[in-house]
């Protein structure tokens, strides 16, 4: 009794392909957002890294 749409949530359309964005839960407007965000957290952890160690 699961409802067969709720893995559609996040399905994106885009020049005729589908594919899923990620997660409905994101607290990013948009991805590129998102994406920035983790380069620049990963940058500061191997900058962190690489200071102490």
């Amino acid at each position: 009794m699961t409802d067969t749409r709720s893995q559609d949530i996040d399905l994106q359309e885009e020049a005729g392909a589908k594919f899923h964005r990620g997660s409905a839960l994101s607290i990013f407007k948009s991805d590129r957002r998102e994406d920035f965000m983790a380069l620049l957290l990963a940058l500061l952890i191997a900058l962190g890294v690489y200071l102490f160690v």
